[in-house]
């Protein structure tokens, strides 16, 4: 295939943890492995001024920011950060339609740029607070039409992020290209160990729809019920504060840690009774998509089990509902079976983006 010069815009990027980040790192550091030119353009909130680096063969671009309640990544200096995409790159490939950052490219492409957009939307709800909602309705989602009227390629991430983004965006519908997300090569050197372990666990960003609070609850209902069973659960986000007071006010069956390193959380996720996922609002959930890999029981919503729905056994979101799905997955003693069909790896995942960059030059 013919070597690519590709940007990727994101509105942060490591060492800042979160998916999107986690997503375009994967992408990047990939593909110059394959011997594409990569560079990576991202908002770096609070910064002062510009710099440029270099991590694992990708240049890297920081662009200062402004951040309103760790969102919108509006950029400070707009007209210097759309200088780096000129006409030497052969694709555009910018990164979730909730940040001001992502839009950068759209004046450079309505200027004639002859480079192709691609937009990855990592869409699937509209808003988590009443403002954000308001501000959906009154603006931003014209905001988001303009965008994907631009795009060549939109790129979604499972079946479910294909039909919200048809229906809310009939712009898109004939642009959609539906290429799940993978897991990481070292997940396969892991398998379930935690068949008579004492404790379920979550990963991921502690955000009001990942539903974590309900998983508190339906644990606290089963511990009081004599159950043994106790729910870590590691990482950050907006909801981090009102998890530790719920934590508090349940005591020692609920534990919150920060976002392990790699080795640390694969360990702690195959050595779990289950891993719990009871998302409102999910494309990919690679969490627990890595579990699912390892062997691990999960209990899950649709959502959170876009990947494999038949994998989903919480249809309401109930605490009481909740428990008796998790005792339903403790009663399990037996390796759930991985197929490897509902899952590819990055590597595997990245060869059809090349195919799909390709597709369209």
């Amino acid at each position: 295939m013919k070597k690519l010069k590709i940007a990727y815009v994101t509105p942060r990027y490591f060492p800042y943890v979160g998916g999107v980040e986690y997503v375009v790192k994967n992408l990047a550091e990939r593909l110059v492995l394959k011997g594409h030119e990569v560079t990576v353009v991202a908002g770096a909130p609070h910064e002062k001024k510009f710099s440029s680096e270099k991590i694992n063969g990708v240049d890297v671009f920081r662009v200062p920011t402004y951040v309103i309640s760790n969102s919108y990544h509006i950029p400070k200096e707009k007209e210097s950060a759309k200088r780096i995409f000129d006409n030497s790159f052969d694709i555009v490939h910018a990164h979730s339609i909730h940040a001001v950052f992502s839009f950068l490219p759209i004046e450079v492409k309505s200027d004639g740029a002859t480079w192709k957009l691609v937009i990855t939307p990592h869409h699937s709800t509209t808003a988590y607070t009443l403002m954000r909602s308001l501000i959906w309705k009154l603006y931003w989602k014209r905001r988001i039409t303009t965008l994907l009227k631009q795009a060549d390629l939109v790129h979604v991430t499972s079946p479910i992020e294909a039909a919200t983004v048809s229906k809310r965006f009939p712009v898109a519908k004939n642009k959609l290209v539906l290429i799940p997300l993978g897991i990481e090569e070292d997940v396969l050197n892991y398998i379930w160990k935690g068949q008579n372990s004492d404790y379920l666990v979550f990963c991921g960003r502690l955000e009001k729809y990942k539903g974590v609070d309900l998983a508190i609850q339906a644990v606290s209902i089963l511990t009081n019920g004599g159950y043994k069973i106790r729910l870590i659960i590691a990482g950050s986000g907006s909801q981090a504060k009102e998890i530790d007071a719920l934590c508090r006010n349940v005591g020692t069956c609920v534990s919150h840690i920060p976002p392990l390193p790699r080795d640390d959380y694969l360990k702690l996720v195959s050595n779990a009774r289950g891993a719990i996922s009871l998302s409102s609002a999910e494309n990919f959930n690679i969490f627990l998509a890595e579990a699912y890999a390892m062997g691990v029981p999960v209990i899950a919503t649709k959502e959170a089990a876009a990947f494999r729905p038949e994998l989903a056994n919480v249809t309401e979101f109930d605490p009481h509902h909740v428990a008796e799905a998790i005792l339903e997955k403790l009663n399990t003693k037996t390796q759930v079976e991985f197929d490897e069909r509902s899952i590819k790896t990055w590597d595997e995942v990245v060869d059809t983006i090349e195919s799909a960059y390709n597709s369209i030059l």
